[in-house]
């Protein structure tokens, strides 16, 4: 059994973030569910053996996930279902901001929000690449499968790389302290062709962005220190206070900072230690 996330070959790094491979076995008495609150990221996802129910935890809505699927950026937390009857094997590609619509050739916007069953906008060769990675003998051999099937298509991207990718790569490192205004100056544009190109290429607008990251990096960064008390985690990632933490939460996670964090704590991989 594996969690782990794995550094994408050198070729693959300016497109790909990392490469998540997931494979466990289902214990008896264990209902595996994730808790997915919003975070920055677009994947190609392959699963390879059993499935995954998405729920909306907003809409209170199910949906089933192809077995080879694109993610759109996300905006609302949801709740995964792994499905199996033996055991569950997934191989999620995580992409860099704008690769992913290199990729397509789509505009992001099309996505967000959306779990698109990926062979009909890439090809059926998916299908092979799948059944490749649930018949191989060893975890390097998977990823080498998704790798060599990333390679072909990052030598035909059907667009260029932009400013604009750039600078959601930096709101990702460091969400707060931009305007708008000086975002737009980096990408030598007018504040309104930035958000337009912005949302083109990553699927929602700067400011959105810009939210969504500092959200991420205060939950996982209380994730990993649970020592630390939320008012400290609040000021050090820019909140004016608690209260403005807490409705980044709402919106993002769909309740408060505790209670969340009880329910990441029982994910899949740390439930079953892996």
């Amino acid at each position: 059994m594996i969690y782990k996330e794995f550094a994408p070959s050198t070729t693959l790094h300016p497109f790909v973030e990392h490469i998540l491979l997931m494979n466990f076995n289902p214990k008896e008495g264990y209902t595996p569910i994730k808790p997915y609150p919003t975070r920055i990221e677009q994947a190609l996802v392959f699963f390879s053996r059993g499935y995954i129910k998405a729920y909306n935890v907003e809409t209170r809505a199910y949906s089933t996930i192809a077995q080879n699927a694109l993610f759109g950026q996300q905006v609302s937390r949801l709740d995964f279902h792994p499905q199996c009857d033996e055991d569950f094997l997934m191989v999620m590609v995580v992409f860099k901001p704008g690769s992913l619509y290199r990729l397509l050739g789509i505009p992001s916007h099309e996505l967000t929000s959306h779990f698109e069953d990926a062979e009909s906008l890439l090809s059926n060769e998916l299908r092979h690449i799948n059944d490749q990675v649930a018949n191989v003998g060893s975890y390097p051999e998977m990823i080498a499968c998704v790798e060599n099937y990333l390679l072909k298509k990052c030598r035909a991207l059907r667009h260029d790389g932009h400013a604009v990718d750039q600078i959601a790569q930096l709101l990702i490192t460091n969400p707060q302290g931009f305007s708008l205004d000086w975002l737009a100056s980096q990408a030598n544009l007018s504040p309104r062709q930035f958000e337009r190109k912005f949302v083109e290429r990553i699927g929602i607008g700067p400011k959105l962005f810009g939210r969504i990251s500092r959200f991420s990096k205060a939950f996982f960064y209380k994730d990993q220190r649970p020592d630390i008390d939320w008012l400290t985690v609040a000021i050090q990632f820019g909140y004016t206070d608690y209260y403005h933490m807490v409705k980044d939460f709402r919106q993002f996670a769909y309740t408060t900072p505790n209670i969340i964090l009880g329910e990441y704590a029982n994910r899949p991989e740390i439930a079953l230690k892996l």
